[in-house]
């Protein structure tokens, strides 16, 4: 196999064009493909378009050929045509990095949605040695509730979508307000003709089938659960706060709520349970899940001199980013056996995340408000309060102003499409690749594996999670 990632030659001119004739073509590779050789196939995915084209070698030849200038058997029209559509041939002036800025300026900026990650309960059932939390017991009170609901008033007239993320410490451990705020947002969206999703993060353990019915009913349409490996791992990783395991009640409450309310389930890997995940995996097989969740592997990073993150004995089980990115596509590749995965290529954002939009909070049990996940129950994080929710402390300004654009890493990185600048917490936490995306570093083992898997199906047309285009 070969690869051929963004080439940045010269562009052709056609013969015509070197006559004098009108309207002459430069061309070239786009600088995000990624190229890859099996057989006499080639596969390209471009992570500008996040489209993926499958195409016989020989035309991929032919189509290098004519970018070098050699325009005596050009490639047909309409396999230049798919190219260009799928952003894989781009003008030879195209100003790729431009286009991205541009699609992270307006993702930034954008007021057409509105997002709140809303903490339910900053306390949590669990004592996890790695969560990056306080745990002080704190409900969500009804003077929060009110406010959170004279914000989206403040927001109805302007906005087309909004979006609700329920978020812990533990969420359900406050389910009357999930229940009551739900049902007035539905409300509200509802008489405003405003687009409304919500989704739950929550560790599982009161997740029955009763409650994912309720969820299903209050329009949260995923839930995501946490389960890092056998019952030994797990339990040692994710106790109770009591001490007790966790393992089989979330396990249960998964095979019993997985068709009432669809379900991703997280497995959190380092040093100290990395070799553990196959007897997840087989578990989850004989408990019939295959094909009926999704499972992924999480990185587990502990962030020095924060309040509330992990101690200092725990940070030595941490994966650098190399490290991880080779144990995630072990990983992967096993879910993918037994069905409890589907091969996938990330996908073009505009933005990483909700730390740096402008029209999204985090919003804790008490009102504080937040931009990043990771710096729930830090006070040195807290950017306002509801009741003065317009007008933010200066906090705001170093997530408003993160700017990949800025760092030459991110500029020449060919993950950029796709992770637009990674983790900022991270990288304002300790500066360096803890930000970046694993496609940084196996973005060809990844396409590799993608279109292995297409090819096993036999059909390179099938839809997965990305477009393919069957070319020549």
């Amino acid at each position: 196999m070969t690869e051929t990632r963004g080439a940045t030659t010269t562009g052709v001119v056609t013969s015509a064009a070197r006559a004098g004739k009108p309207a002459p073509d430069v061309m070239r590779q786009s600088r995000y493909n990624v190229v890859v050789e099996r057989d006499d196939r080639t596969w390209i995915h471009n992570g500008l378009s996040g489209q993926v084209v499958a195409m016989d070698s020989a035309v991929w030849s032919g189509v290098l050929a004519f970018l070098e200038g050699d325009d005596s058997q050009p490639p047909p029209a309409d396999t230049l045509r798919d190219l260009t559509l799928a952003r894989m041939l781009v003008d030879d002036d195209a100003d790729e990095l431009g286009v991205l800025e541009r699609r992270y300026r307006a993702g930034t900026t954008d007021r057409s949605s509105f997002a709140l990650t809303i903490v339910t309960s900053l306390g949590c059932n669990f004592d996890c040695p790695y969560c990056f939390e306080d745990k002080p017991a704190a409900i969500l009170d009804r003077e929060t509730e009110q406010l959170l609901l004279e914000v989206l008033d403040a927001q109805l007239g302007t906005i087309e979508r909004f979006h609700v993320t329920w978020y812990g410490g533990e969420p359900l451990l406050a389910r009357d307000r999930i229940d009551s705020l739900s049902e007035a947002f539905l409300a509200r969206t509802t008489a405003a003709d405003v687009e409304y999703s919500a989704r739950i993060i929550t560790n599982g353990y009161l997740l029955t089938p009763d409650v994912a019915r309720r969820l299903r009913a209050l329009d949260v349409s995923t839930a995501q659960v946490t389960l890092d490996g056998p019952p030994e791992a797990h339990n040692r990783m994710r106790p109770l706060r009591s001490g007790r395991g966790t393992f089989d009640v979330i396990l249960d409450n998964v095979v019993a709520c997985a068709d009432l309310l669809p379900i991703s389930i997280r497995v959190n890997l380092d040093a100290s349970n990395a070799e553990e995940y196959l007897g997840l995996l087989d578990l989850l097989v004989e408990r019939g899940l295959a094909g009926r969740v999704r499972v992924y592997p999480g990185q587990v990073v502990a962030y020095p001199d924060q309040a509330g993150a992990p101690s200092e004995t725990y940070r030595p089980h941490c994966f650098t980013l190399p490290e991880f990115a080779e144990v995630e596509r072990e990983f992967l590749a096993a879910a993918y056996e037994r069905r409890l995965a589907e091969p996938s290529l990330p996908k073009p954002i505009a933005t990483p995340c909700t730390a740096v939009r402008t029209n999204e909070l985090v919003v804790g049990a008490r009102g504080e408000l937040y931009k990043c996940y990771d710096s729930v129950g830090n006070p040195h994080e807290v950017i306002g309060h509801l009741r003065s929710w317009r007008d933010p402390n200066d906090r705001v300004l170093k997530w408003l102003r993160y700017d990949p654009f800025a760092d030459e890493g991110c500029r020449s990185c060919i993950a950029l499409p796709t992770c637009m600048g990674g983790c900022p917490h991270n990288q304002m936490t300790f500066p360096g690749d803890a930000k970046c995306s694993t496609f940084r570093l196996t973005h060809r083992r990844q396409v590799e594996e993608y279109a292995a898997a297409a090819e096993a199906r036999g059909t390179p047309g099938t839809r997965t999670q990305l477009p393919i285009v069957a070319v020549g």
